[in-house]
């Protein structure tokens, strides 16, 4: 793994007009032994990878897919062109005049298919990877009664990992709803629907249109980045960039947020009603479960926890220990990550009533031996560390 310092200028590289890089929320950044790489993983392009165990980013094989995004647990990668506010509009105007009907297309395929479909019809993004789950159920609640994936052969495409990321959501969407017992359908389609066709029109030629395809994508490219740097040079202003390192605060713990996404998506379940109460399984929340006989209460994972998902406590009468929200956890895994005794567990199941009710579990702690405040701590702990009484202050 980079070293965290060669890991914020990596990051930083990222940086551009389709993606923003919130740094401060990356689990590495906030941990330097945490092992979430899922954006490496899903990268479509190969602008994020791994060579021999070492970060690699290249940013001009960047394609703007924004698939890293929906698969960070942190939102620390924030898509653009478009950002969720577009995506989710386009969508409400494309139901607004298919009948309740959302068909959401890959540049590739609409590109192949251009003048034989409805533009007004068709959302289009440059991978199926773009889609999250916030988007789908927020079209739920809206009364959207179906939504359409429409793939171009992305089993043959270079671009694939985008549309397993695409199967994955779909797959989480659609076990969302059935909970809240939404029957909104979602499905990944090879074709475009008949209902967004042109009168008249019974296919395309793509192979006939290829050479155009490729043309109008080069250009479209061109003229976003040279937009974007044309803006900021009139404007004479730089990139605003967050600080390089996360600081922890007063209270013991590195700053906490809880991702847009995940607000609006539970705000989206939470107008669908009352689900069922039943144990879920899902890419998108996890169940925190401490054994206390490991456990040193060092309660570094509510340190580290990005969310405050687990935060501490302290009572009046000395008690200590951590409380955990399951509906604030995005499973990014910083607390197992740090536990140095490997006493947290990771649930993938959570109860779904538990997440609109803001359910909450205490895990007392035992006491530490040696508390912090107390001037004589650092004393104390290395006559525990070296089992020797012949430790001195100075």
């Amino acid at each position: 793994m980079a070293h965290v310092t060669n890991f914020l200028g990596l990051l930083e590289q990222l940086q551009s007009a389709d993606i923003t890089v919130h740094q401060g929320r990356c689990a590495i950044v906030r941990n330097r032994n945490a092992t979430c790489m899922k954006c490496a993983d899903v990268c479509t392009s190969g602008c994020i990878s791994y060579d021999d165990n070492e970060l690699v980013i290249e940013p001009e094989r960047c394609i703007g897919c924004g698939t890293c995004a929906t698969v960070c647990p942190t939102c620390a990668l924030e898509a653009h062109r478009p950002n969720d506010a577009e995506l989710l509009q386009a969508c409400r105007a494309a139901a607004d005049v298919a009948d309740g009907q959302v068909v959401i297309a890959c540049d590739q395929l609409l590109a192949a298919a251009d003048g034989l479909y409805d533009p007004e019809k068709v959302v289009g993004v440059t991978c199926l990877g773009r889609v999250e789950e916030s988007l789908l159920v927020t079209l739920a609640a809206l009364g959207v009664r179906r939504v359409s994936l429409v793939q171009a052969r992305c089993a043959q495409c270079e671009h694939v990992s985008g549309f397993e990321m695409a199967r994955v959501v779909c797959d989480t969407a659609s076990a969302l709803l059935a909970t809240w017992n939404n029957d909104m359908r979602i499905d990944l389609a090879e074709k475009l629907p008949s209902s967004v066709r042109r009168a008249g029109d019974e296919g395309y030629d793509a192979s006939r249109r290829s050479f155009f395809s490729s043309m109008k994508d080069e250009a479209k490219n061109v003229a976003a980045v040279t937009a974007d740097y044309a803006v900021k040079d009139a404007l004479g202003v730089e990139e605003r960039r967050e600080p390089r390192f996360v600081k922890v605060g007063k209270d013991g713990t590195l700053p906490h947020f809880i991702p847009d996404r995940r607000e609006r998506l539970l705000a989206a379940l939470d107008s669908l009603g009352q689900p069922q109460d039943v144990l879920m399984d899902t890419r998108l929340w996890g169940h925190v479960i401490i054994d206390p006989e490991k456990c040193s209460s060092c309660q570094m994972c509510a340190t580290f926890c990005p969310t405050g998902a687990i935060a501490k406590y302290a009572g009046e009468d000395g008690s200590i220990g951590v409380t955990h929200r399951p509906v604030d956890c995005v499973k990014c895994r910083c607390c197992t990550d740090i536990c140095p005794e490997g006493a947290l567990e990771l649930s993938d199941e959570v109860f779904a009533v538990d997440l609109l009710s803001g359910a909450q579990e205490r895990y007392p702690m035992k006491p530490l031996k040696n508390p912090p405040g107390n001037p004589h701590q650092i004393w104390h702990s290395m006559k525990d560390l070296l089992n020797c009484d012949q430790v001195y202050e100075r």
